[in-house]
């Protein structure tokens, strides 16, 4: 079911991996969900999916940012930015048809929690900073 919609499959075949892991959240967001959410807010149409996977066991989050920064080599993103915030390092990369963005994924590397989420859309340029801030929560 995680594949449906994922432009980025190695990252969705991440989450198949661990989603039924113990102490770790998996979840997938559509469109048509994300509508639902955002109601008349239009601040947010721009985006596909979202797709998170996040751990706070030491050992998993390890092999699943391991497993992310492996696919991050194989989807052909590219680095953004790269943050490091009171011992969480907060990575973004991505992927752009012009100046569109087609995927944004942030790889997160933290005490707890660790993981990744990936944004899939048609994500304008002016849009990142936000992103980057939600993520960051």
């Amino acid at each position: 079911p995680f594949m449906a919609m994922a432009q980025l499959p190695h990252f969705s075949k991440i989450i198949d991996k661990y989603s039924e892991s113990e102490g770790v959240t998996a979840m997938t967001v559509n469109k048509q969900m994300i509508e639902m959410f955002a109601g008349d807010n239009k601040d947010f149409d721009f985006v596909d999916e979202v797709q998170i996977l996040l751990s706070e066991n030491t050992e998993t989050a390890k092999s699943i940012v391991d497993d992310a920064k492996k696919a991050v080599k194989k989807s052909k993103v590219k680095g953004l930015i790269s943050a490091n915030d009171d011992g969480a390092t907060f990575t973004v990369y991505t992927k752009s048809d012009g100046d569109i963005f087609t995927d944004i994924v942030v790889v997160v590397e933290n005490e707890d929690p660790s993981g990744f989420i990936v944004i899939t859309g048609d994500i304008p340029q002016d849009k990142i900073s936000e992103i980057v801030k939600i993520a960051n929560m």
